[in-house]
């Protein structure tokens, strides 16, 4: 009897500090997202696609809605300067959930913006988003796939 108490007493305390550990690597890798994220946002307002594309990896692809996908960071970048001169602006990020394994994460949130239309009133948007993340050698999170859609009104 006091051997079963001590391996369950025992098997307990490896769960609890499992579980302890995967707590805090899953905080830590939302703590990385965010601090991309933050990076990607004031580029954006300053309008510094260049710093943009940088939180992408070299590989990753942007596939926004009703346009084909840019394909790595030179094309990346082409795209995001595209939706600034264009006039997309005022972005926000809600990130609703978070997960990884291994060198992989995905987020899912939510995002709002503001669209200039073709007759210069400004249309605000809001949609959801799934964005992947890959994590480099260095140990460094980096956007790998990155796709939103509009949500219905």
């Amino acid at each position: 009897m006091i051997r079963l108490r001590s391996f369950a007493l025992s098997a307990f305390c490896i769960m609890a500090i499992a579980t302890c550990g995967s707590a805090h690597a899953a905080d830590k890798v939302k703590s990385a997202i965010d601090a991309a994220n933050r990076i990607f946002l004031e580029a954006y307002a300053k309008g510094d696609a260049a710093t943009v594309a940088s939180v992408y990896a070299t590989d990753a692809v942007v596939m926004p809605p009703g346009a084909p996908p840019a394909k790595g960071r030179t094309a990346i970048q082409k795209f995001w300067q595209g939706a600034m001169d264009s006039g997309v602006g005022n972005i926000s990020l809600h990130t609703g959930q978070v997960g990884s394994s291994g060198t992989l994460a995905y987020e899912q949130g939510e995002f709002a913006l503001d669209v200039r239309g073709k007759d210069g009133t400004t249309k605000h948007l809001v949609g959801k988003y799934i964005v992947v993340w890959k994590r480099t050698r260095e140990g460094q999170w980096q956007l790998y796939r990155d796709i939103w859609n509009e949500s219905p009104k």
